[in-house]
């Protein structure tokens, strides 16, 4: 699973996680062979920019900034308009949660930071994945970022692999957890899925809270979330109900409404 971040952890707003879930070889090259992913989002990159060396960042393409500052609007618009496409075809599954801050304080007195309150979440979710699908092992990837949330990251893994949740008894999953890498962007051979994890983590943040999917620089995003829809079915739920994604793969904390079926134009 290759995890990505949005938003901030003040005490205001939302924040967001999200894991992407892939089969290991599907994902991660080696010494001999390319992985399919890999292939795949070269070939996206070499048709937006003609160039399969960029490192996939949404919001630098979305803005024009760092790598993506010397390609034209048509360029940076060409791959967003892509995306649903190319997610589509590719297999995966996720896992997202959102932090709505405001609520929080409001309803309750939060003694951890939103970012370890949805990294439990994510693996909570993560672990009954392992339990349905009947993994024999996998690992966690995230992004590396400055040493303290590195440091406040890999204690959330740690307090979880070590003493499970209120609703997971970790017992049964911790000879499984084979890894928890903390990788840099852009290079070795977890580069790829945290570029799907960029991709993913807004458009499906954004969605939970009820607006449209974007909202990039580079042109007029239309109102029909066309890669949410795409997408939809790859949010993992472990209900037998294929609709009950909002208590799973697709969360909003604090909970504070029944369970309920999950409407794409929500009131």
């Amino acid at each position: 699973m290759f995890i990505d971040e949005t938003g901030s952890v003040d005490d205001q707003g939302t924040f967001g996680m999200t894991g992407v879930i892939f089969e290991y070889k599907y994902s991660v090259s080696d010494d001999e062979r390319s992985s399919e992913l890999k292939k795949r989002l070269d070939l996206y990159k070499l048709s937006c920019f003609n160039d399969k060396n960029l490192t996939i960042h949404l919001n630098d393409i979305s803005r024009g900034k760092k790598e993506f500052e010397g390609f034209t609007a048509d360029e940076r618009a060409l791959f967003i308009k892509s995306m649903p496409e190319v997610l589509g075809s590719l297999e995966f599954q996720i896992i997202s949660v959102t932090i709505d801050k405001g609520k929080l304080n409001s309803y309750f007195s939060p003694s951890k930071n939103p970012y370890i309150i949805a990294f439990t979440h994510i693996l909570e979710a993560f672990y009954l994945f392992i339990e349905k699908v009947d993994a024999e092992s996998a690992r966690i990837v995230i992004e590396a970022r400055d040493d303290k949330k590195n440091l406040t990251v890999q204690k959330a893994f740690f307090d979880v692999y070590s003493n499970g949740t209120i609703h997971v008894d970790c017992e049964k999953y911790k000879d499984k957890i084979a890894g928890f890498i903390v990788a840099e962007k852009g290079t070795g051979k977890y580069q790829y899925g945290l570029e799907i994890a960029d991709m993913v983590c807004n458009p499906i943040h954004r969605v939970r809270q009820g607006k449209i999917e974007l909202a990039p620089k580079c042109f007029r995003y239309p109102r029909d979330n066309k890669i949410f829809s795409v997408i939809k079915s790859k949010i993992f739920s472990p209900s037998s109900d294929p609709t009950d994604i909002r208590n799973w793969g697709f969360k909003m904390v604090p909970v504070l409404k029944k369970k309920k079926v999950w409407s794409d134009t929500p009131s």
